[in-house]
């Protein structure tokens, strides 16, 4: 009988760390440090007062789907951007209606809504949180898991949409690249996705059978 059940274990424990938890995304722009070659999280050296900033490549002023907004600043600030209008918009599209969880990625710069207000910021319409004071100069790769309201949203429409409306703030700012991930996020590495606890849990446990067999046949060939 004993015989049996360890290899029953170790046949669920296989299964369980077999999961895939490589995570699908869908970005808008790239990380190239706004076209300047900038470093994740570092200054940059815009001055949106004297010139609107655009370090976009061929590719991504030819882009549709709102990714024209990267590698500019100060986005959508009318007179002193590079492009007109008051709203940024990031919409991703074809993303079915199979999520359980997700997170967003941004590489914003120089966002200070203790000094010039907020930004109104929308996921499919849902009303987010961005009071960011990081102050100017700075550049910062930011990610936000995504409610649950936010996830049912992109089952029922196989999109989302990103508004960030900057009508009730006079702020200077701009963004590298937006990120979508069908993965809770992970505040190490835009590429790296954690792998679930469950999975290290029972991987540990597989490795602790797997010794203890071999602890057993050390002893019964003594």
């Amino acid at each position: 009988m004993k015989r049996k059940t360890i290899p029953l274990c170790l046949a669920s424990l296989l299964a369980v760390a077999a999961i895939p938890v490589s995570a699908t995304t869908w970005m808008i722009g790239d990380n190239d440090g706004y076209g300047s070659a900038i470093p994740d999280n570092a200054n940059h050296p815009f001055n949106g007062f004297t010139a609107g900033y655009d370090g976009r490549s061929a590719a991504e002023i030819a882009a549709t789907n709102g990714a024209q907004y990267t590698d500019t600043y100060s986005t959508t600030h009318g007179i002193y951007g590079p492009q007109s209008g008051d709203v940024a918009t990031f919409e991703f599209t074809g993303l079915g209606n199979g999520w359980t969880e997700g997170s967003m990625w941004f590489d914003m710069a120089d966002f200070q809504a203790s000094t010039f207000g907020s930004v109104s910021t929308t996921y499919n319409g849902i009303v987010q949180n961005w009071s960011f004071s990081d102050g100017f100069p700075t550049t910062k790769i930011r990610f936000f898991d995504l409610a649950q309201n936010v996830i049912d949203s992109i089952n029922s429409l196989g999109s989302l949409t990103v508004a960030i409306d900057r009508n009730g703030s006079s702020d200077f700012y701009g963004f590298d690249f937006a990120l979508l991930s069908d993965r809770i996020g992970d505040n190490t590495d835009i590429g790296e996705v954690p792998l679930p606890a469950a999975a290290w849990l029972f991987g540990s446990g597989l490795m602790g059978l797997i010794g203890l067999r071999k602890r057993k046949a050390k002893i019964v060939s003594a």
